[in-house]
């Protein structure tokens, strides 16, 4: 179906030319010359092409293409929303993909499981991810054809999503599942991933020109949609049996929300499995299989469903083209389709 002037038929038109557009910016900045400042710089431009590469590879094999598409989409939809037009919200789209493919890198690399290892150049690895997610983007900001206001406000947006990352990261490296609540474990997901989405909402928005009200209510909608892919992710390691968040000891939404309905002789129980699935495979499937017990799920989604009303209810407040907002209403129903027991909260 391609309805409006920003349907499924011409998103992908768009992300195809994101991707186009990456592809070319791999390859200035292999000659050194996608800085925005002298040329000459062939060593970091090359080590930065190199880590891009790798991410959108590493991002195909691992099937994570539906994420890579919502991470484009976003700020597109929202400039569309605010103008009728998607396409000169390309350099946000850019400049997303920029900051997960930095940010992904340095979650792996201060996780407890699938780190990557030391030495083979690692450093030279941590100091690359550095500059694809903050300096350039910074570099790509500062040469926007646009006015020095909008450019400052698309840094000051870059900036904030950094330090609200970071922040949100060490509480997830901090949290432990003994101390969590529902209400401190989603303060961390609306940093560790409510504020990229956050940053390329509301920088796509201070593109359009909107206001400082509207600008503040698209950020607000970027970080709602953040949080809910977050959930989503954390489902999908359980549903995959990767699971990554157990073997790394992480204090998830869905744990703790289990935690909080057991009586305190299981409760008790769950925190001795839950330590053990850290070093053994079967605690971590017996863990896993608390965690999607029927009973539990149902539970859950109706705990989520106050975050995705408040998803909608930002759209419907903020308004706009109908076509994009539209989409950008299915962008949340497609979110959070992957969570367990959802349409029965949602009924």
């Amino acid at each position: 179906m391609d309805e409006g002037a920003f349907g499924r038929a011409a998103q992908e038109r768009a992300i195809a030319e994101v991707e186009a557009e990456m592809a070319r910016l791999c390859e200035l900045l292999a000659e050194g010359l996608a800085m925005g400042v002298d040329e000459g710089r062939e060593m970091v431009g090359g080590a930065m092409s190199e880590f891009l590469v790798e991410f959108f590879d590493l991002a195909r094999a691992e099937g994570s293409r539906p994420g890579v598409k919502a991470m484009i989409t976003l700020p597109l939809l929202v400039h569309g929303a605010e103008t009728g037009e998607p396409g000169p919200a390309m350099p946000v789209a850019v400049l997303h993909l920029l900051w997960w493919a930095s940010a992904l890198y340095l979650h792996d690399l201060t996780g407890a499981a699938g780190a990557p290892s030391p030495g083979g150049g690692a450093g030279g690895r941590v100091l690359t991810a550095l500059a694809v997610g903050g300096q350039l983007p910074g570099r790509l900001i500062a040469g926007l054809p646009a006015g020095a206001a909008v450019r400052a406000a698309l840094a000051d947006e870059l900036s904030r999503s950094w330090v609200d990352a970071v922040d949100g990261r060490l509480r997830d490296l901090t949290e432990r599942a003994p101390n969590a609540t529902p209400e401190s474990v989603l303060r961390g997901y609306e940093g560790r991933a409510g504020a990229p989405y956050a940053m390329a909402a509301a920088s796509a928005a201070r593109l359009a020109g909107a206001v400082d009200h509207r600008v503040a209510g698209w950020r607000a909608y970027g970080r709602a949609l953040g949080v809910l892919r977050r959930l989503a992710d954390d489902q999908r390691d359980l549903a995959s049996g990767r699971y990554e968040d157990l073997a790394a000891g992480t204090a998830t939404f869905l744990l703790v929300h289990l935690l909080a309905e057991l009586p305190p002789a299981r409760r008790r129980e769950a925190l001795a499995l839950h330590a053990a699935a850290r070093h053994s495979a079967s605690a971590r499937a017996e863990m896993a299989s608390w965690m999607l017990d029927e009973e539990v799920a149902e539970s859950y989604a109706a705990s989520l469903a106050p975050l995705i009303d408040r998803a909608h209810g930002l759209l419907d407040m903020l308004g706009g083209d109908p076509g994009c907002v539209r989409e950008l209403h299915r962008v949340v129903d497609g979110t959070v389709g992957h969570l367990p027991g959802l349409p029965l909260a949602a009924a």
